[in-house]
C-alpha cells in the first residue's frame, strides 16, 4: 500500500515556471531539480489557502473573487523506468494536473488504446490535500485508487460540494508495453483528479449571460472553466441552452443550435474573433442581444479588449455601431438602471427607527417616520423606496402591510406564513400552506402597485413550483433583478431545511407565475436561517456544517458553488446585509445588532427586527 505524498520521492512532484520563464540549456538539469523543491513547498503552503470544499473562514481585506492573473504552470516529469503499478497510477493522477490542457504527459501513463479513450475534460473530482490519495495492488494486473473528494465539478461547468465523510473508489487495469506498466483500461466517467490548492490554478469561476423573458437585461449564471483556452470555453458555452435552474425563466437570443466555426475562437491583439454556423438573426433587437450576451461574457478573458461575430460567414452588423464591440451599451442593450434604496430600520420594541452605522448613535436614535409596530407581529420586510412595511399577523395565518400611519391586512391566503419579502418590482413574496383546494401550494405574491389607501388590497397570485409540495417556506428571497430567488424550506415537521434558488418565471407584464426547477446551494450546512443577496452571484445566510458542534456563523455562498464561513457569532438568529459582504448584519437572540468589521462583530444597539429594503 502507499499514497500519492509519498510519490514525490518517485520523481512524480512537478515543477512549475511562468510561461516567459525558460531555462538555458546548460542548466535545465539544475533548474528542474530546483523547481521540483521549490514546488513542493509551494503545493505544501497552498495546502490549507483553498476557498472550496470545506468552507474556510474569510479573511478581512479580501474580495470572495479577486483579478484573474496570469495563472502558474505546472509540468509534470513522464513515468520513470521501472515504474511500478503504484507510481504509474500515482503519476497518471498528478499529470492531470498540468495546465497545458493537452495532458501528453498523463497520457503518457496510459497505452495507446486507453490514451485515445480517456476524455481528458470529463468529470474534476477534488481530492483533500490532507488526507493523503492511496493506491493498492489488486492481483494480477489492477491497482484500486480511493481518496476523500470534497467535491466535483461536472462537464457543465457545475461545483458540487461533497459530503464530508464522501470517498471515491476507482479501479486501473494495467498491460505491458515495452516491459513497463501502463494502465490500459480506466473508468468512462473518470476525468482527473486535482488537489483544491490546485484549482484555482487551473480553473476559475466565470459568468454567463441570458435574457429575462419578460423585459430586457441580463441575467447571470457562474461556471467553472480551465483558465487555458478561455475564450473558446466561454464561448461554447454560452452557445449552448440555459441551465434547467433557469429554464423558462431566461432565453438565450443566440440562434438554438448554433456552433463555433472550427470550435474555437481567435484571439488577435486583443480581438476575439467568433465565428458561428448556425441561423443568422435578422431582427435588430435580437442581434443586439446576441452582441450583449457574448460580450458581457468573453471580456471576462483578461487578454480580450473587444469582439467581432460572424455567422454564417457574415459579419453580424448593426447600424452607426464600429467594430469592434467593447462595451454593451455600444450596440445599444438597456442598462437597468439602478435604484435608490430605502434607509434600513431597525425595531426596537414598537418604535422603528433608522440602523446605526455605530453604537454610538445609540444614545440618541433617529425615529424612521413609520407607525409603531408592535412586537407580537414579527419577521419585517421594508419596500424598496422606504415607505412601506410588511409583517406577520400575531397569529401566523396572515401579514398586513403598514403604509403611512395606517395598518392594512392583506386577504386571507394561508396558514404557517413564513418571512415575507419585497422585490424590487414591487411584489410582496411569502410562504405559507394553502388552504382548501389550494392546500398543495405553498407560495405567493401580493403586487403592491398603487396607493393601499384608495385601492382594494391585492389579492395572493400562487406561484406554481412543484418541488415544493409538501415543503414549507421559511423564506422566498428574490434577486436583486427579481429574476431568480432564493428559497428556504424544510418539510412539513420542520426538518431537512435546504436552499434552494430557481428562475422566476413571470407574464410579459412581470407578474410572477411559477418557479424553474431547483438548484441546492450549501448542501453541507445545516439548519440555515435567514437568507440575504450580497450580490447578483452571492448570497448569505447563518448556519452550521454538518457534523460540526459549534454556533451558527455567517455562511457566503456563491451560485458557483463556492462557500466561505465568516467569524462565529454567537446566539445569531437572523441576517441580512446593507450593501455586500462587508456589510453583513446579524440580529442575536438577546436583541442585539451585530455589524460586520472585518473578523469582528461590531454593536450597532438594541434591536429584534432590522428591515432592509428590496434592491
Amino acid at each position: 500500500m502507499s499514497s500519492l505524498a509519498r510519490q514525490a520521492s518517485s520523481g512524480q512532484a512537478p515543477s512549475r515556471q511562468t510561461p516567459s520563464q525558460q531555462a538555458a540549456p546548460g542548466r535545465r538539469r539544475r533548474a528542474r531539480v530546483a523547481l521540483v523543491i521549490l514546488l513542493t513547498v509551494v503545493t505544501t503552503v497552498l495546502a490549507g489557502c483553498s476557498s472550496l470544499g470545506r468552507a474556510r473562514e474569510a479573511e478581512p481585506g479580501l474580495e470572495v473573487r479577486g483579478g484573474d492573473s496570469e495563472p502558474v504552470r505546472a509540468i509534470y516529469p513522464p513515468p520513470v523506468d521501472g515504474a511500478t503499478q503504484q507510481q504509474i497510477v500515482a503519476g497518471f493522477v498528478r499529470a492531470g494536473a498540468a495546465s497545458d490542457g493537452n495532458y501528453e504527459t498523463a497520457r503518457s501513463f496510459l497505452t495507446p488504446e486507453a490514451a485515445k479513450s480517456w476524455v481528458a475534460e470529463g468529470e474534476i473530482v477534488l481530492y483533500s490535500t490532507t488526507t493523503p490519495l492511496v493506491v493498492t495492488p489488486q492481483a494480477p494486473n489492477a491497482a484500486v485508487l480511493v481518496g476523500a473528494v470534497e467535491g466535483t465539478i461536472g462537464t457543465d461547468g457545475r461545483y458540487i460540494n461533497a459530503a464530508p465523510t464522501a470517498r471515491r473508489r476507482v479501479i486501473f487495469e494495467f498491460a505491458r508495453i515495452k516491459g513497463e506498466w501502463r494502465i490500459s483500461n480506466l473508468p468512462k466517467e473518470f476525468g482527473r483528479w486535482i488537489t483544491t490548492s490546485d484549482l484555482g490554478r487551473l480553473l476559475k469561476p466565470y459568468t454567463l449571460h441570458y435574457l429575462a423573458t419578460d423585459r430586457r437585461t441580463l441575467v447571470p449564471d457562474r461556471r467553472w472553466f480551465p483558465r487555458d483556452h478561455l475564450a473558446t470555453r466561454l464561448a461554447r458555452a454560452q452557445l449552448a441552452d440555459p441551465p434547467a435552474y433557469l429554464g423558462n425563466a431566461v432565453r438565450n437570443d443566440i440562434p438554438r443550435g448554433s456552433r463555433l466555426t472550427a470550435d474555437s475562437v481567435s484571439v488577435n491583439d486583443g480581438i476575439a474573433r467568433v465565428e458561428i454556423i448556425g441561423r443568422v438573426p435578422t431582427a435588430r433587437v435580437q442581434r443586439e442581444n446576441v452582441w450583449a450576451q457574448l460580450v458581457s461574457t468573453l471580456l471576462q478573458d483578461p487578454s480580450i479588449q473587444g469582439v467581432t461575430i460572424r455567422v454564417q460567414d457574415v459579419t453580424l452588423e448593426l447600424p452607426d455601431v464600429d467594430l469592434p464591440v467593447r462595451t454593451i451599451e455600444q450596440v445599444g442593450f438597456p442598462v437597468t438602471p439602478t435604484q435608490v434604496p430605502g434607509r434600513p430600520v431597525v425595531r426596537r420594541g414598537a418604535s422603528l427607527y433608522f440602523l446605526p452605522n455605530s453604537s454610538a448613535v445609540d444614545r440618541d436614535p433617529t425615529k424612521s417616520g413609520h407607525p409603531d409596530i408592535q412586537p407580537t407581529f414579527h419577521s419585517l420586510a421594508l419596500s424598496g423606496d422606504g415607505s412601506e412595511l410588511t409583517a406577520v399577523d400575531p397569529d401566523g395565518s396572515g401579514i398586513s402591510r403598514f403604509h403611512d400611519k395606517t395598518q392594512y391586512e392583506m386577504p386571507f391566503f394561508g396558514t404557517a406564513v413564513g418571512h415575507p419579502t419585497y422585490d424590487t418590482r414591487g411584489y410582496i413574496w411569502v410562504g405559507g400552506i394553502g388552504l382548501d383546494e389550494e392546500s398543495d401550494l405553498r407560495l405567493w405574491t401580493f403586487n403592491t402597485a398603487g396607493d393601499p389607501a384608495t385601492q382594494r388590497q391585492p389579492t395572493a397570485k400562487p406561484v406554481n413550483a412543484a418541488w415544493l409540495t409538501k415543503r414549507r417556506v421559511i423564506e422566498a428571497k428574490p434577486s436583486p433583478q427579481g429574476d431568480r430567488v432564493l428559497v428556504l424550506h424544510t418539510a412539513a415537521n420542520g426538518t431537512d431545511a435546504r436552499i434552494d434558488v430557481a428562475g422566476v418565471i413571470r407574464t410579459p407584464a412581470g407578474e410572477p407565475q411559477g418557479l424553474s426547477a431547483p438548484l441546492r446551494l450549501g448542501s453541507n450546512l445545516v439548519e440555515p436561517a435567514g437568507l440575504v443577496w450580497l450580490s447578483d452571484v452571492t448570497v448569505a445566510t447563518l448556519a452550521r456544517r454538518g457534523g460540526a458542534r459549534e454556533q451558527r456563523r455567517p455562511y457566503v455562498i456563491s451560485i458557483d458553488g463556492q462557500e466561505q464561513s465568516l467569524t462565529e457569532v454567537p446566539k445569531g438568529v437572523a441576517i441580512t446585509s446593507t450593501g455586500g459582504e462587508r456589510d453583513i448584519v446579524v440580529t442575536t437572540t438577546d436583541g442585539t445588532v451585530l455589524g460586520r468589521a472585518g473578523q469582528q462583530w461590531l454593536s450597532l444597539g438594541r434591536g429584534t427586527d432590522v428591515a432592509i429594503a428590496a434592491r
